[in-house]
């Protein structure tokens, strides 16, 4: 005789069986779906007063779906045939008037649960609130916090469309952002999460910028977003990024190239640590604040006679010319953001809330202010920990 508590066991496994091999009622055919992934956004000028409802300016949207029919030969692929995307391209004064008249063109429903990147063009990010570009992707349930938006000097339309690209392009710029393990010239990537928290925070931010030179896809720079506009302000360049990463530690990796004089020839330093620690004080309602940077790597190329380098003075001496440049590189940074575009894009502000809530409070709506006129102190310290393996000591 069962149970009452067997028979709602058995009842229980009988619906889940018959859940399992009926599968999901919502499921579509992957053919009967456009996967996005990745929306160019750029700013077109409406010169000829074509479009009226637009006014002077209107918006150049590219969505790159996936080709699913093309995209199994690998062959025809790499002989530039089948390219494994489709780009659609319309134009509108919103993103959302735009995907409304894109769905005019497909017969497929779009998909945006594959989306890995936003491209924005440098000249729509500079006239448009960046709010009113992503908004639309914040709020919609189907597309990851984790797509990561970049910004590029070139056309957005035509990043997408680069013949060059060894895969769908928006998957292979969403792939390069990876490689800030290797590099401190690159951002961590910014996603829609990590810029939705700080545009709510009304907080300035880096975008990190994507290009093309000789015929490749290359990551290079920075752009500045002001908080309080969130519009883009500037730019910075490699090196100036590069002093940023040094001052925050994101980087996992990188290398100082550094010419040594007693050996005639350059060096490289290569990271195998980096750390920082801010510490912001304040005396008499002044802020200021101190960051103790410290880094432990390997000399991994020498293009000289090893012996000019591997000497227990010459690496003392070695390790403090390294500080000297990696002062000078942070230094330069340190006056773009502060004296040119006075802006807190390093996130300092978090040091202060923890530290001194009572004075954040007063001060966080002004605090791009506060932090262009705050001294910024800093020590350097390297550490030579060895050699490449083919260097001898």
């Amino acid at each position: 005789m069962f149970s009452f508590k067997r028979c709602l066991s058995l009842f229980m496994i009988f619906i889940l069986l018959l859940y399992i091999l009926t599968g999901c009622w919502s499921s579509r055919d992957i053919e009967k779906l456009d996967m996005l992934f990745g929306v160019g956004v750029d700013l077109e000028k409406n010169n000829d007063q074509k479009n009226n409802e637009y006014g002077e300016n209107f918006m150049h949207v590219t969505f790159q779906l996936a080709n699913v029919n093309k995209i199994q030969s690998a062959t025809d692929s790499l002989q530039g045939q089948n390219k494994p995307y489709i780009n659609i391209e319309e134009v509108g004064g919103s993103i959302l008037e735009v995907a409304r008249k894109f769905i005019l063109k497909r017969n497929n429903l779009l998909n945006g649960q594959h989306q890995r990147l936003i491209l924005l063009s440098s000249e729509i990010a500079e006239e448009y609130n960046l709010r009113s570009l992503l908004d639309l992707f914040i709020r919609d349930p189907e597309v990851r916090t984790s797509c990561v938006v970049m910004i590029t000097d070139k056309k957005a339309k035509d990043i997408l469309n680069f013949k060059e690209a060894k895969e769908i392009p928006s998957l292979q710029i969403f792939e390069m952002k990876d490689h800030i393990i290797k590099t401190t010239k690159i951002l961590e990537p910014a996603t829609l999460a990590k810029i939705n928290a700080r545009m709510n925070a009304k907080s300035s931010f880096l975008l990190q910028n994507i290009t093309t030179l000789n015929d490749e896809l290359k990551l290079s720079g920075a752009s500045v977003i002001k908080g309080d506009k969130l519009n883009m302000i500037g730019f910075l360049n490699e090196q100036e990024v590069e002093g940023l990463s040094w001052l925050t530690a994101i980087s996992g990796g990188g290398i100082v190239p550094l010419f040594y004089e007693k050996a005639g020839h350059t060096i490289i330093y290569e990271l195998e640590s980096l750390k920082s620690k801010v510490t912001p004080e304040l005396n008499n309602d002044q802020l200021s604040f101190h960051v103790k940077v410290e880094s432990e790597g390997i000399i991994s190329e020498v293009l000289a006679e090893t012996e000019h380098v591997t000497k227990k003075e010459s690496v003392k001496e070695l390790e403090q010319l390294i500080e000297k440049k990696v002062n000078t590189i942070i230094e330069n940074s340190l006056k773009k953001i502060q004296k040119e575009y006075k802006v807190d894009v390093i996130n300092f502000s978090e040091y202060v809330s923890i530290k001194y809530p009572d004075y954040w409070k007063k001060h966080k709506e002004d605090w791009d202010t506060i932090f262009s006129n705050s001294p910024i102190n800093y020590d350097v310290s390297i550490t030579i920990t060895g050699y490449g393996g083919n260097i001898s000591n």
